[in-house]
C-alpha cells in the first residue's frame, strides 16, 4: 500500500505542544477557511468518483507533472473510506490515462489508452467489481476505439466514451456509446458524430431543462456542444456555444438545478500565471436557462501559479510543469459555487452567486501542486493530483 500522510488539526496542535516543527513538512498556500484534513500520496493522480463512503480515484503511468508513460509500472485504481481516511484497496493496472467513473454501487468503469490489465481491449475500458471493495477485480474489457474519458448516462445503463483529441478525425470525431445493463459483456450501441471530438461529455437531468448533454472539445473556436439526450442513443445538437477567448473547450458541466454551465479553457499554447487576469486558460460561465441560446455571463482568470523557469507563462512544451491554466471542475450540490483545479495554481472554489462576477471563495496550493481533478463528496473537497495523490480539503461554508 503507498505512503499515506493524514494531518489533523487536533492531532497537529498536540504535537507542536511537544516536538519542534519538521524542517521537510509540506507548505500550503490557502485561505483561511481551509483546513487540510489528509493527503494519500502517489503520483500521477488524474479523476476522481465517488459512491456511497467510498472515494475512488485513477492512477496513471505518469511522474508528477511528465509526460503520459514515463513510469510504465505505475497506475491503478485507489479506494479511501471517506468515515476513516484510511486507503482500504489498491488496484494494480498500469496504464496510461485510467479514467474512472461509477456505473452501479457494485460496478466501477475504467477508461485507458492502453492498460496491464486489459491489454486486449487495445484503447478502451475495463469494468471492475468492487462488491468487495477491499479486493476489487477486472471482470470485463471492451475496445472502444477512444477512451481518455468517459462519463456514465445517468441510470447506469450506459458509458460515454470521448477520445480527448485536439481535432477530431473522420474516424473519431464525436462519442462511443458503450451499453453496459451487463457489466460482463459490456458492447458498444452506437457511434455518435459530433464535428469535432469530444474531450469530455457531461449530462444534466432536471425537469426545467429536460435531459442535456454537453460535448466539449474544439480548439481555437471554443466550441461546446448542448444536447437533447431524451434519447440517449440519438443525441441532438440544440445549440452550439462558440467563444473564440477560449483556445481549447475542455470540459463542460452544468450546475445542480441546470440553470449555469461552467466550461474550462485548457489553454495550452500560452497563458499568464502572474497577473491574474489572464485572457485564456479561464473559467466560463453560461445561462443555460434556455438551452437552445446559452448565454455568456462571466470569467474568471487563473489567480496563480506557474513556474519561475517558464516566466510563469504557461506553455504546451513545459506541460503541467508550467500550467496554471483551468482544467478540473465540480459543482458543489447545494451551493452556487463550482470548484476549479489549476495545476500548479492548485484548487480554487468559486462563488457565482452573481455569475456575472464570479469571485473566488475559497483557494488551496500546495507547494508541489499538480492538481488535475476535483470533487465535492461527503462534506469535503477532494483533488487528485499528479504530483501529490489525493487531498481532503475541509472549506468552512462549504
Amino acid at each position: 500500500m503507498k505512503a499515506i500522510r493524514v494531518g489533523l488539526l487536533a492531532a497537529a496542535i498536540v504535537i507542536a505542544a511537544v516536538a519542534p516543527a519538521v524542517a521537510d513538512a509540506p507548505t500550503y498556500n490557502k485561505s483561511d477557511n481551509v483546513t487540510h484534513v489528509a493527503n494519500f500520496a502517489y503520483d500521477g493522480g488524474g479523476e476522481l468518483a465517488s459512491s456511497g463512503r467510498y472515494l475512488f480515484s485513477s492512477e496513471a503511468n505518469a511522474i508528477g507533472g511528465d509526460q503520459r508513460g514515463t513510469a510504465p509500472k505505475d497506475g491503478g485504481l485507489h479506494i479511501y473510506d471517506t468515515k476513516t481516511m484510511k486507503e482500504v484497496a489498491f488496484l494494480h493496472c498500469a496504464g496510461t490515462d485510467n479514467d474512472v467513473e461509477v456505473i452501479t454501487p457494485r460496478y466501477v468503469a475504467m477508461s485507458f489508452t492502453q492498460n496491464a490489465c486489459a491489454p486486449s481491449a487495445g484503447e478502451g475500458i475495463m469494468i471492475v467489481d468492487v462488491k468487495n471493495i477491499k479486493k476489487p477485480r477486472v471482470v470485463s474489457a471492451l475496445n472502444t476505439g477512444a477512451g481518455h474519458t468517459m462519463k456514465p448516462f445517468p441510470g447506469g445503463k450506459y458509458l460515454f466514451m470521448a477520445g480527448g483529441n485536439l481535432a477530431g478525425t473522420a474516424d473519431r470525431a464525436g462519442t462511443t456509446i458503450v451499453d453496459v445493463r451487463n457489466p460482463l459483456k459490456p458492447k458498444i450501441a452506437t457511434n455518435v458524430k459530433t464535428v469535432m471530438d469530444c474531450h469530455d461529455v457531461s449530462f444534466s437531468v432536471t425537469e426545467a431543462t429536460g435531459a442535456l448533454g454537453f460535448c466539449a472539445g474544439a480548439v481555437g473556436s471554443g466550441e461546446v456542444q448542448i444536447w437533447d439526450v431524451t434519447d440517449p442513443l440519438d443525441p441532438v445538437v440544440l445549440s452550439r456555444i462558440v467563444n473564440p477567448a477560449i483556445q481549447y473547450s475542455h470540459y463542460a458541466i452544468a450546475n445542480d438545478d441546470g440553470t449555469l454551465l461552467a466550461i474550462d479553457d485548457e489553454a495550452f499554447a500560452a497563458h499568464d500565471c502572474n497577473s491574474g487576469q489572464s485572457p485564456s486558460g479561464r473559467v466560463w460561465i453560461y445561462d443555460i436557462t434556455n438551452p437552445q441560446l446559452p448565454l455568456v455571463q462571466g470569467s474568471f482568470a487563473p489567480p496563480r501559479g506557474g513556474n519561475p523557469s517558464y516566466a510563469n507563462i504557461g506553455t504546451f512544451p513545459g506541460w503541467v510543469g508550467s500550467w496554471c491554466l483551468s482544467h478540473g471542475l465540480d459543482w458543489h450540490p447545494k451551493k452556487d459555487a463550482v470548484a476549479v483545479t489549476w495545476f500548479t495554481g492548485g484548487v480554487s472554489v468559486i462563488d457565482t452567486t452573481d455569475p456575472t462576477q464570479p469571485t473566488e471563495a475559497a483557494f488551496f496550493q500546495a507547494e508541489d501542486s499538480a492538481t488535475y481533478s476535483t470533487l465535492w463528496h461527503k462534506g469535503y473537497l477532494w483533488t487528485n493530483d499528479h504530483m501529490r495523490g489525493v487531498d481532503a480539503l475541509k472549506i468552512k461554508g462549504f
